[in-house]
């Protein structure tokens, strides 16, 4: 069993990397991959870390990114973590949340909701702040009864407490990944909500800057979309790559491994990661 794509406490996840060790350990995975929003923060306590023998692990991270219509998130497998270039732009990138963010806070409290930048950090002050950090807020405070209504109804593009984030183009995610060694994948692509030729459309458009591979496998991704997913990957030469996008209890129906108890990602992928990034 593998999972190429998990978040930590350095994102919006709710386990630490140490905490991720610990149950990759006891589930036995073959593989894995910490692809936390933005940062590569979590990877050197991954490396630190006491793996089981035979455990394989690859770095990773997921930078969101914009197209006119939607936000979308490009996976890097395989990064130089310690890519000065990598490193300095996703710190400008991480300003950019964090100003925005501010703004979302203002906008709340304006209305008399009781958020502030402490709680949206919850126990870890250098987290990465995104929209789940307030979701789980706006649960916490009982203005929601679920993550998803608080996306609904406080949270979502059309809502009044939505502030964008500066533009960060999706050929400037594929050159940093690019440039600090990794493969660039586009991640989870069916939850854009673009109609099947437009997703193809964006495929073969990030293919002409880069594009490495697909997540085919994902929790939300059902037994169509994964076919049509291969289908995409093989008219365009990519990779085929899957996680759960495990949060921890942000996303409690997510499981690391299984993804909501069905996802089976093949073993095989992990390999074929491994061969492209040993022969970049």
């Amino acid at each position: 069993m593998i999972d190429l794509h998990l978040h930590s406490t350095c994102s919006d996840g709710t386990c630490t990397p140490e905490e991720l060790v610990s149950q990759i350990n006891r589930l036995r995975l073959r593989g894995f991959s910490l692809t936390d929003h933005d940062t590569a923060e979590g990877i050197p306590a991954i490396l630190a870390s006491d793996l089981n023998p035979g455990i394989r692990f690859i770095p990773g991270i997921e930078i969101s990114c914009d197209t006119p219509k939607h936000e979308i998130h490009i996976l890097g497998y395989g990064i130089d973590w310690q890519n000065p270039s990598l490193n300095q732009r996703l710190a400008s990138i991480r300003q950019g949340r964090k100003e925005r963010n501010l703004k979302m806070i203002a906008l709340f409290q304006k209305d008399g909701y009781p958020v502030t930048l402490e709680k949206l950090q919850g126990r870890n002050p250098n987290t990465v702040i995104t929209r789940a950090h307030f979701a789980r807020v706006l649960q916490e405070e009982g203005i929601c009864r679920s993550k998803d209504q608080a996306f609904r109804k406080y949270l979502g593009e059309d809502c009044k407490y939505f502030v964008p984030k500066p533009y960060f183009a999706p050929e400037e995610a594929l050159s940093l990944i690019l440039e600090a060694g990794g493969i660039p994948v586009l991640a989870h692509a069916f939850l854009y909500h673009f109609s099947n030729e437009e997703i193809r459309r964006l495929i073969e458009h990030l293919k002409e800057h880069g594009l490495g591979g697909l997540e085919v496998y994902h929790s939300m991704h059902h037994a169509g979309q994964i076919a049509k997913l291969r289908e995409w990957a093989a008219a365009y030469d990519l990779l085929q790559t899957g996680g759960s996008d495990f949060h921890g209890t942000n996303k409690p129906n997510i499981s690391i491994g299984t993804g909501r108890g069905s996802l089976r990602v093949p073993d095989y992928l992990f390999d074929e990661l491994e061969k492209h990034l040993q022969i970049r």
